[in-house]
């Protein structure tokens, strides 16, 4: 696994003397809840406009990218409802999807922390964005791996790998969701 043993515990120190404001970060840590020591979601500072992408996932890659990655060279998807999704597929049927997930954020994700099917990870901030690999199925061992990266509050990028056992991202599938997030990442801040 891509994230092994992150360290969860915040430190805190305690001055006297006059305040003054510190630079705010572009995403916050997860923070512990008081009475039930789970891990909350954090906030997003800096909430990316995503409106452009939402009805076309496959745009957050361009085919430079999706090939880069993985030698990804072929789209399909659905475009209907309320969440498209896309993936970027080879000839193999390895296949990377995306989409945005819009609700409660990723504080939809936290609630996995406790699943005894899924799977819960806080990731490594993508390109100042929190982010998590959580699923409602542990299908990493399998070649599959979800991380979710909170581009605001209420809505989530998504990113769903899915490789067969002769492809070389079989074992560790979360760190190509990884990469192919922070690809997602930078085109959704250039507003390509």
């Amino acid at each position: 696994m891509l994230v092994a043993g992150l360290s969860l515990a915040a430190c805190s120190t305690s001055t006297t003397g006059n305040a003054a404001p510190s630079p705010s970060p572009s995403a916050a840590s997860p923070s512990t809840g008081a009475s039930s020591g789970k891990l909350s979601a954090p906030q997003v500072a800096n909430p990316l406009d995503v409106s452009k992408f939402e009805q076309n996932p496959c745009g957050v890659l361009t085919a430079a990218q999706a090939s880069q990655l993985a030698n990804l060279t072929k789209t399909s998807g659905n475009s209907s409802g309320n969440s498209p999704i896309c993936s970027w597929k080879d000839d193999s049927y390895n296949d990377i999807g995306f989409g945005f997930v819009r609700g409660g954020g990723l504080s939809d994700a936290y609630g996995y922390q406790d699943s005894e099917s899924g799977y819960f990870k806080v990731a490594p901030d993508v390109d100042g964005y929190p982010a998590v690999f959580s699923g409602p199925t542990d299908d990493r061992s399998k070649g599959g791996c979800q991380i979710g990266v909170g581009v605001s509050n209420t809505e989530v990028l998504t990113v769903d790998s899915s490789f067969v056992a002769s492809s070389p991202y079989y074992s560790d599938p979360c760190s190509l969701s990884q990469k192919a997030a922070e690809a997602a990442i930078t085109t959704l801040k250039g507003g390509a």
